[in-house]
């Protein structure tokens, strides 16, 4: 910008002197330095103005005062023409043009060689103004007028014309062919956020998916409360889930100031753009600082929820993002990443809603892959979707077809009611369910009922399984046509295990004896055979004994087995039966004792007495 476009000295009036056409148009400058001046140095606003912030409401973001700008192309040259446009440049100069004087200009083919793509400005220069038709004069009739401003039409305008230049829209090349087409989905700078058509529809659509996004975290902070006094009640540990409270109330304050912040359609894009950034930059540390969130996504994630992986890394990009006001020169890109961080947002919040959110009373079930059950650490996870609802005779019929799913699987069949439908209390839903009912193999129907349980309920749940059934290739659903039902989802149940606490590992105790029975003295009464010795796995490892305690005495060594001994004693090797008991130790030698001579004993191998009988068999332990 040029500081000596602004000259605020007026013709000097005082004294009597001989005019000339000079002094009018010295006075005129002044005039119109005196608004440039006001325009460059009280104001930051330059775009498209539209209709202005004074028009009636429902005229905001009307089309009709959009710029009106038309391409015509031949063989060798292109022509654009600007028929209507309003707003003021960067550098504060006013543009105006009527359809009674559109600009036009025609540029030659070959200059456009290599053009993909490119704005369309219209370009002034303080001061400058030429002749135009006005009121007829009738004085002087060969004359024109009145004077305007001079603006001309360009698609590379030189750097030093840049802050002059308003951009009005833009062309690009045709995607089929080598024309040139106008692009429907760029929006000029603007001053206000009623400066263009495009820009106030998307101005709306914003406000109501922030206004929606504060309802859905206010019911949202409700049914947690709910949650937490219901789970604080079984003893269940809450820590998780209050870390995520606290994360769903910050949430809750931010939505609400930032929607009062976004109401106001007079403010600057750089201003409304600005506020919502601060918002998702806010939120995006909410996040961050909340590990119980992202461990509940990762959670998710293990089980087949990968959408959340781009959700997870985008709040993290905006985490990373520099602060500024700052907006693209195509306002369209700032509404579209606008209306997607407000729908990743929202996603998350589905999520949570899946966890504590009753899914019988919400509205957002037919947009969810999953709900859990209610109290419950059941997860039901989304399987299909219904093909086709149709009436046949007194039913509503919903069909699942081209499926493959598990008939030993277990399966729950949600109806979704139509909004705002009165459902009361003890309200009895019958369905049929048929499977498999497109095969040649027809299986009995199961008749299921649901039974409204709460107030406000609107979905209703039917579990049923079907383990004779290898795989399921359709399922046809009917209930009465009189219940307003809209449609029918099914889900598949996935159960969560609570990770057991990594114990310390044990050493590994080699296997004990029994103590085996004493040995009966010689000479006493002889006892029963004593039974095959027995194993048994050793009682848990003791703690270790303290430092100062003496250790345990090492274990004697095994004997080898003594060879010979009685003729049943190779029978017992062969057999692999232990070896009998070791004699007692033999008490010191004593003086002998006089004792009556005993009568011979008899010999079995003279006749004179039967054999004895055999040892008892015995059974290998396994």
């Amino acid at each position: 910008m040029n500081p000596k476009d602004i000259k605020l000295n007026s013709v000097n009036w005082e004294h009597g002197m001989l005019l000339t056409p000079d002094h009018f148009l010295r006075q005129e400058r002044y005039f119109d330095s005196m608004l440039l001046w006001a325009l460059r140095y009280a104001s930051n606003s330059s775009g498209l103005v539209g209709g202005g912030p004074r028009l009636p409401e429902s005229e905001i973001g009307a089309a009709r005062h959009d710029p009106v700008v038309s391409l015509h192309e031949d063989e060798e040259t292109l022509t654009i023409s600007v028929a209507h446009c309003r707003g003021i440049t960067p550098a504060g100069c006013i543009i105006e043009i009527n359809p009674s004087s559109p600009i036009t200009r025609t540029f030659p083919r070959q200059e456009l060689e290599g053009v993909q793509e490119s704005s369309v400005y219209l370009v002034c220069q303080p001061h400058e103004k030429q002749p135009v038709e006005g009121e007829p004069d009738e004085f002087n009739p060969q004359m024109q007028t009145e004077r305007g401003w001079a603006v001309r039409l360009a698609l590379q305008p030189a750097a030093e014309s840049t802050a002059y230049a308003l951009v009005a829209g833009r062309i690009r090349r045709q995607r089929y062919g080598t024309g040139f087409e106008k692009n429907p989905d760029y929006i000029p700078a603007c001053t206000t956020m009623a400066g263009h058509s495009e820009l106030a529809a998307g101005y709306r659509k914003i406000v109501e998916e922030a206004t929606f996004l504060a309802e859905r975290y206010a019911e949202l902070h409700r049914a947690m409360r709910e949650y937490l006094m219901l789970f604080t009640e079984r003893g269940i540990e809450t820590e998780v889930d209050t870390q995520t409270v606290q994360f769903v109330d910050r949430m809750v304050a931010g939505l609400q100031e930032c929607v009062y912040d976004l109401l106001d359609y007079s403010q600057p894009p750089q201003r409304f753009f600005g506020q919502l950034r601060r918002f998702l930059h806010s939120a995006a540390v909410h996040f961050d600082l909340t590990p119980g969130m992202q461990n509940y996504y990762e959670t998710l994630k293990e089980v087949g929820e990968t959408e959340f992986i781009q959700l997870i890394n985008q709040q993290k990009r905006i985490l990373r993002t520099t602060r500024t006001w700052k907006v693209n020169e195509d306002l369209g890109v700032e509404v579209r990443a606008a209306l997607a961080s407000l729908n990743a947002l929202q996603r998350l919040e589905r999520a949570l809603e899946g966890k504590y959110v009753d899914f019988r009373v919400s509205p957002q079930l037919e947009a969810m892959n999953f709900v859990f059950d209610r109290g419950g650490n059941v997860l039901y996870k989304l399987a299909a979707k219904p093909s086709r609802v149709q009436g046949a005779g007194d039913d509503l019929v919903t069909f699942f077809s081209q499926l493959r799913l598990e008939g030993r699987d277990k399966y729950r069949l949600i109806l979704v009611g139509e909004t705002n439908a009165p459902f009361e209390k003890g309200l009895r839903i019958p369905a049929e369910i048929r499977i498999n009912e497109g095969s040649g193999f027809q299986r009995a129907p199961m008749n299921l009922t649901s039974e409204a349980v709460i107030a406000g309920q609107a979905n209703f749940e039917f579990d049923f399984e079907a383990p004779d059934v290898p795989t399921i290739t359709d399922i046809r659903v009917a209930v009465p046509a009189h219940i307003p039902i809209r449609t029918a989802l099914l889900f598949n149940r996935h159960r969560f295990y609570a990770g057991r606490a990594q114990e310390q590992a044990r050493p590994v105790q080699p296997m004990e004896r029994a103590p085996e029975p004493p040995a009966v003295p010689m000479g006493g009464q002889p006892s029963a055979p004593a039974p095959p010795p027995q194993y048994y796995a050793p009682p848990p490892a003791a703690p270790p004994p303290p430092a100062h305690a003496a250790p345990p005495p090492p274990a004697p060594p095994m004997e080898e087995p003594r060879k010979g001994g009685a003729p049943w004693e190779i029978f017992r090797r062969a057999t692999g039966a232990p070896a009998p008991p070791e004699p007692p130790p033999q008490q010191p030698p004593q003086p002998p004792q006089q004792r009556p001579p005993a009568a011979p004993r008899p010999r079995f191998d003279q006749g004179e007495e039967g054999a004895p009988p055999p040892p008892p068999r015995r059974r290998r332990l396994e």
